[in-house]
């Protein structure tokens, strides 16, 4: 690590903040902005934890920024983050846990299979636009939640998305409520391994503290685009992200 700190220049931290950037943009519309820091944070020499450290606390300041420019503009639907959390992270630990047992290469190919499906979602076109009344009933919105939930803690990427997704789909928000209203759910999720990657001291903060700023920049300027853009403009960004995920698991397991 103290190799990296000093062979690191200031155009990688430079061309690291535009990554930051755009990375905080995308997770806010649509989530997967991780699929663009953690390539990047590995390609510059950065070691794996110390990847996955970094690329944490980047994304919870982006998120952040999201967060409160979505509540700003009271589009959080805060009724559903209420029911979702707890079984959300509960969820989230049992996916963990799972995920110690399960072969890597079994990992791949379920992360694999998630993205047509997601993909097939968002593509079809929902016929039913009335909303599901979360007080009424929790228990749905727990259940269509929560296994997105077991699913970041077992796989991870795309996160975000899905939860957009399955919000939309199933409990028949339009899609600027769905991601509003997931962005406190990850910023919760995230909040527990950014933590522990702090008592630990994996964090490079030379490196993590520009790309914060540029995040949270891109986290408040892609919730405005977002709020502006409406259902249209989210979809499309949900569509990218998801293809490139797509792409870039194919490419993984092919090179």
């Amino acid at each position: 690590m103290d190799t990296l700190l000093h062979d690191i220049s200031l155009t990688w931290i430079i061309a690291l903040m535009m990554v930051g950037f755009a990375a905080g943009y995308i997770d806010a519309v649509a989530g997967g902005g991780g699929m663009l820091q953690l390539p990047a944070l590995l390609f510059v020499g950065v070691p794996p934890v110390s990847a996955l450290a970094t690329n944490k606390i980047v994304g919870f300041t982006g998120t952040l920024l999201a967060v409160i420019k979505y509540t700003v503009e009271k589009k959080v639907y805060w009724k559903l983050v209420f029911y979702a959390a707890i079984p959300c992270l509960i969820a989230a630990y049992l996916g963990s846990r799972a995920a110690m047992l399960l072969n890597a290469e079994l990992l791949t190919w379920m992360m694999l299979l998630c993205i047509p499906i997601a993909l097939f979602f968002v593509l079809r076109k929902n016929q039913d636009h009335k909303k599901t009344n979360v007080i009424d009933s929790p228990s749905k919105t727990i259940a269509t939640i929560a296994p997105i939930g077991f699913y970041d803690g077992l796989l991870g990427p795309g996160t975000g998305s899905y939860m957009a997704i399955v919000i939309h789909r199933f409990l028949k928000h339009d899609f600027l409520t769905a991601t509003a209203s997931v962005k406190p759910l990850n910023l919760l999720t995230n909040l527990g391994a950014a933590i522990a990657f702090l008592i630990a001291g994996k964090v490079i903060w030379i490196i993590a503290l520009p790309m914060a700023c540029s995040s949270a920049l891109g986290g408040w300027l892609g919730g405005k685009s977002a709020i502006t853009g409406g259902e249209d403009f989210i979809r499309k960004v949900l569509i990218s992200v998801l293809v490139f995920m797509l792409l870039a698991n194919i490419a993984k397991m092919i090179f």
